[in-house]
């Protein structure tokens, strides 16, 4: 009987024979309808320890090589975008008009997809942009960077310590998740010391260099009855805006009929800097047969290579009919071709006299 199971007359399905421990807990511990004993927990070994780092085996290094990819993703993840103005001042003192090539530099490690630079308006400068934008590559530092960089020609106005800029660059750029990211870059205002310009009086202006060209259409001393003469003279200054020129020199003689056409100007953009040119352009006629002369006229400047005042000139100019010279003498003297028929005509003059004399004064002798 002990081997073989017992029926369960609810069930009709044998019934499993207990073990005596198991029978012995139920006697102690009598069931309850309802309810079914909890089995008792079981307990779980403990996880064996983590092996210690051994620096003998290189642990730590492993340690910090982990801990430094990790941190790689978000180092790469931090844009730097530096926009500066660099001056290249050409001598150590600046006066005021002065040209000061002045360079605006970005520096940015994204792509730009789009950009919008402007530069503050200045009470203290005139200023253009000497040439286009320069984009490219760089390697900086081991690193591939995108470098901007835009001349400038500033010209201060006055003496004093002057501020130019600021200047905001509006960039759109492509992040490292390939979107497109709206950016502002500023940089900070430039500031000049500008000394004063060495001349109080006059016009003030400050150039590398000054050269003057005089053309004429006609020889002005020798010209026809009625004939009109043209001057030209072109002023060219280095570093220099065309506006900064000094202004037409005015032409007015009561002997002369002047006329004088429009200034014409021009700038002039090379790799040493701007270039301005002024052209001025006169016609000359005599009032009357009497010749003169149009007096030179000075123009200084400052010479901001030699770093003194120097000046250019436009020459006298005489201005006449030939005409008046063939009809009347030049000195007070007889030209030598006009001696010789008033001597032959003074000559026969004094001999047709004589023989009028010697006829009624010598008496007629009768035969």
């Amino acid at each position: 009987m002990t081997d073989r199971a017992e029926l369960d007359p609810a069930r009709q399905t044998p019934r499993r024979r207990r073990p005596r421990g198991e029978r012995d807990l139920a006697r102690d511990h009598p069931r309850r309808s309802g309810r079914v004993p909890a089995p008792a927990p079981r307990r779980r070994a403990p996880p064996p320890p983590l092996p210690r780092p051994d620096p003998s085996r290189g642990g730590r290094p492993v340690v910090r090589l982990l801990v430094l990819l990790l941190l790689l993703p978000l180092t790469a993840q931090a844009e730097s975008l530096t926009l500066t103005f660099v001056p290249h001042p050409l001598h150590d003192e600046i006066v005021a008009g002065e040209y000061v090539p002045v360079t605006l530099r970005a520096v940015y490690d994204r792509k730009v997809a789009r950009e919008d630079l402007t530069i503050a308006p200045s009470d203290s400068f005139d200023w253009l942009q000497a040439a286009p934008d320069d984009w490219r590559e760089e390697m900086i530092d081991g690193r591939r960077w995108i470098v901007m960089e835009r001349k400038l020609a500033l010209f201060p106005k006055h003496a004093g310590l002057l501020h130019f800029g600021p200047a905001a660059h509006k960039l759109t750029i492509i992040d490292e998740n390939s979107r497109w990211v709206e950016r502002e870059v500023v940089a900070h205002p430039l500031t000049l010391s500008v000394g004063a310009f060495p001349r109080e009086r006059g016009w003030k202006l400050a150039a590398g260099a000054v050269t003057l060209t005089d053309e004429l259409s006609a020889d002005p001393s020798r010209l026809a009855d009625g004939q009109t003469v043209t001057r030209r003279v072109t002023l060219r200054a280095k570093g220099v805006l065309p506006e900064a020129l000094p202004p037409r020199p005015v032409v007015s003689e009561p002997w002369l009929i002047s006329f004088a056409a429009p200034v014409e100007r021009r700038l002039i953009l090379t790799e040493d800097g701007p270039v301005a040119e002024a052209i001025w352009t006169w016609q000359f006629r005599p009032e009357t047969g009497e010749p003169g002369v149009i007096p030179p006229v000075t123009i200084p400047f400052f010479n901001t290579e030699t770093r003194r005042m120097d000046a250019v000139e436009i020459a006298a100019l005489p201005i006449g009919y030939a005409s008046f010279f063939t009809g009347q003498v030049r000195t007070g003297r007889f030209a030598t071709a006009d001696v010789l028929p008033i001597l032959g005509a003074l000559a026969a003059g004094l001999g047709a006299g004589l023989a009028l004399l010697l006829r009624f004064r010598v008496p007629e002798t009768t035969r």
